[in-house]
């Protein structure tokens, strides 16, 4: 591997958590007198928007240009699910595959495991043109936490993978979160499975809030006492910041409706890999069936979407 001094660091996807944590990514950089960040988006218009921002942030025309031009060896991948993830990495490994150095590349999202490994296969199975080179590798290192929690560089993340490519990364992502959880293991499935299951615990809170929320108002309790039991009980800061939403229901729709066809996407993955395990996941059956039960009936106006599913769903 190289070292830090050497180190040409881009990002692919510039999405709701990729737009927030490209700039303190570039913020380190500059910090340590490295190379300054270069980004590459499906849509340049978010490219351009974040140069805006920050001058010094290199915008990309094409993926080519991270490798043959900008001779990045470290490239973060942030993309909206496993389709996207799939093109993007058909580019990349064709690209790493003609490449003269190695490069280590940290797929970011919400992945099905057997996805991660084959990723890590074929990367690491490409041969590098110099001779005693390295290999390329592929680390699945996904983030916790919501966009507000991304632009305040609070997200939790997870490494899996090879360790020495982990600890050459490792500033980066730091830089990044408040804290990492180490998996300790060279198995980059066990990286995507921590993910889908962090979802899922995240998934069947909001799933109880909202289920206890519907029978509070039934029952003339005033909800703002559930946030209160929640603070005093159980005071993890997502679940403290999912109560206040699901009570108090107000959030941009657009925002609800993404969230709706993510979770509802991340469930889908978690009972197939489940069933794929012969391991029983009725709760995330149950999620999935009220989120899709949200989604199709519209639901998705504010924070209340989960109370109407629950609701519809007593008279269908």
């Amino acid at each position: 591997m190289l070292n830090q001094q050497q180190d040409r660091v881009a990002w692919i996807g510039l999405g709701l958590l990729g737009a927030e944590l490209a700039p303190h990514l570039q913020t380190y950089l500059a910090a340590q007198s490295l190379p300054n960040l270069t980004v590459w988006n499906r849509s340049p218009e978010k490219s351009q928007a974040l140069q805006s921002k920050l001058p010094s942030i290199q915008a990309a025309v094409s993926i080519d240009e991270l490798i043959t031009l900008h001779k990045a060896n470290i490239i973060f991948t942030s993309l909206q699910n496993d389709d996207a993830v799939q093109q993007v990495y058909s580019v990349l490994t064709s690209l790493a595959a003609s490449a003269s150095y190695p490069i280590i590349f940290v797929e970011t999202g919400t992945l099905y495991p057997d996805l991660s490994v084959r990723l890590q296969t074929e990367i690491t199975n490409l041969s590098i043109k110099t001779p005693g080179t390295p290999k390329h590798v592929f680390l699945q290192c996904p983030v916790f936490g919501r966009p507000e929690a991304a632009r305040a560089a609070q997200m939790v993340w997870v490494t899996s993978g090879d360790p020495a490519a982990i600890q050459q990364v490792l500033p980066y992502i730091n830089a990044m979160s408040r804290q990492v959880l180490d998996l300790k293991t060279t198995d980059v499935a066990a990286g995507a499975t921590m993910k889908l299951l962090g979802n899922f615990m995240l998934g069947s809170m909001i799933e109880v809030i909202a289920e206890s929320t519907n029978l509070a108002r039934k029952s003339n309790l005033d909800p703002q006492h559930l946030i209160a039991f929640v603070d005093t009980f159980l005071p993890a800061p997502a679940i403290k910041d999912y109560s206040r939403r699901l009570t108090g229901g107000e959030e941009a729709p657009g925002a609800v409706g993404m969230t709706v066809n993510v979770m509802s996407k991340d469930m889908g993955l978690l009972k197939k890999w489940g069933d794929e395990k012969k391991s029983p996941l009725p709760t995330a059956g149950l999620l999935l069936k009220n989120l899709d039960a949200a989604r199709e009936k519209g639901f998705t106006q504010n924070w209340n979407f989960m109370v109407d599913a629950l609701n519809n769903s007593e008279h269908d």
